[in-house]
């Protein structure tokens, strides 16, 4: 027996960070997940907060699951990748300053761990805070 009607009532997840520098300036950490298990994913770093809600939407966007790690200070926002720099952000910030940081296969996994605990740095999507 087939099928003659089917949609899938799974839809794709959306996920957002906003990041303010001292001066109110946000930018946003958007990403797009989908699929069964999510195991699709594109990311952006934009200073628009409604990049990226659709899958369309994909002009200079990063695809793959943890494209980067990242963490935000003093109006610095570095980006953190294994071996080299995979990613480029497209825009032009005014009061917040981009770092792109390629790491050795071993401070890349300790700099994992914390994103993954979100000690000191964070995941894309950020992870949720454990209870």
């Amino acid at each position: 027996m087939g099928c003659l009607a089917c949609s899938s009532p799974i839809r794709d997840t959306f996920n957002s960070v906003v990041l303010t520098s001292s001066a109110g300036e946000k930018i946003y950490i958007n990403s797009l997940n989908w699929g069964m298990t999510d195991d699709n994913q594109m990311s952006i770093v934009t200073s628009n907060p409604k990049r990226l809600r659709d899958r369309a939407d994909s002009v200079h966007t990063v695809d793959g699951l943890d494209p980067f790690f990242y963490s935000f200070e003093n109006d610095t926002l570095k980006l953190f990748f294994d071996r080299r720099i995979t990613y480029n952000v497209s825009e032009n910030f005014k009061s917040i300053m981009l770092k792109y940081v390629a790491l050795n296969a071993r401070e890349y996994a300790k700099i994992s761990r914390q994103a993954y605990e979100n000690a000191g740095y964070c995941a894309v999507p950020k992870r949720k805070e454990k209870l």
